[in-house]
Order: structure tokens, then sequence, then C-alpha cells
């Protein structure tokens, strides 16, 4: 798939999901997650989408998000989508804590 053509489908498929999740998620795990980003893979049958919490909820609810995201991003194959915990922030968040302390250490 062309870098451009998957760019576009990787912006069609977060921008789906954020408005499935705005209006029609019945789980209230779902409502307030939030989806970093969507990585498509290169032949497109697979769309990796980066969560920050709730990945059990996710997971149950794959099948539904993918259907609801059919429906609104026009592709020949919806591919298939596969929640992945993102513990990027958390451990920025964590980073940044201790060189806090260290920077704290230093001032004494």
């Amino acid at each position: 798939m062309k870098t451009i053509t998957k760019e576009r489908v990787n912006a069609d498929i977060y921008r789906a999901i954020t408005t499935v999740l705005l209006g029609k998620a019945g789980d209230p795990a779902l409502q307030g997650a939030t989806i970093l980003r969507t990585e498509l893979s290169d032949d497109g049958s697979v769309c990796d989408v980066f969560v920050t919490a709730n990945l059990v909820a996710f997971q149950k609810a794959a099948g539904f998000l993918r259907s609801e995201v059919a429906k609104k991003v026009n592709l020949r194959r919806m591919p298939k989508l596969v929640f992945i915990l993102d513990e990027g922030q958390k451990n920025m968040d964590r980073v940044e804590e201790l060189l806090a302390q260290i920077a704290g250490g230093k001032q004494k």
C-alpha cells in the first residue's frame, strides 16, 4: 500500500473509532478511553490501535467497533482491529518523576 494512502486510511480509521467512542459506545469503560494512534499493516489486513487504558473492554468490543468503523470508512476490506496497550505515557511520567527527584536532590 502506498504511504500516502496508508496514512489517509490510518487517519480515517482513527477518526471513525473516536467518533464511535463518543457517540455509540455503550460500555462506560470505553467512553472515557483515549486512542493514541493507529498503524495499518503494509497489506492493509490489520490495524493496530494504541489505547491508554481498558484494554480488556476494547478487546471485547472489537467486533462492534470494527463493524461501526466499516460503516464510516470506505474500504473494500475492513482491516482487523488489534488493540494494544500503550504505556509510553506512563513510562514518560515515571522518567519525569525520577528526573525531578534527582534535580531536587542536587539543590540541597
